[in-house]
């Protein structure tokens, strides 16, 4: 298991956001699979922490996942890599690696402190 704890910011979401996902590519192939559910744990802008019922063999198969979800309103869409999965109860926790161009980051950054902001105002 890596976890990437030296990542300058990462933001926990409580309680997560629900969100979906597919598989964008199944060992380097591209597939189009049925959307699954997730929440989202938390967030930066090189990677998401995601827990959802269904199991994913990454252990055997390189899985890279389409993820997508709303914050403050605006649809957030993240293409990344699974790079870490853990059993949690009756569900599993990934790791996933994104793949966001320095621009893509600047705006998830932008989303967060305002979501970050709109939470510490209703406190």
């Amino acid at each position: 298991m890596h976890f990437k704890r030296e990542e300058p910011f990462r933001f926990l979401f409580e309680p997560p956001i629900v969100g979906t996902f597919s598989i964008a590519k199944y060992d380097n192939k591209e597939i189009d699979s049925k959307p699954g559910p997730l929440s989202v744990i938390d967030l930066s802008p090189k990677g998401i922490k995601i827990i959802t019922p269904l199991d994913l063999p990454i252990f055997n198969h390189q899985i890279q996942l389409k993820i997508s979800f709303y914050l403050n309103e605006n649809p957030i869409h993240i293409t990344g890599l699974c790079v870490w999965k853990e059993k949690r109860h009756t569900e599993y926790l990934y790791g996933i690696e994104a793949f966001n161009d320095v621009e893509e980051q600047a705006i998830l950054i932008t989303e967060l402190k305002t979501y970050a902001k709109k939470k510490q105002d209703k406190q």
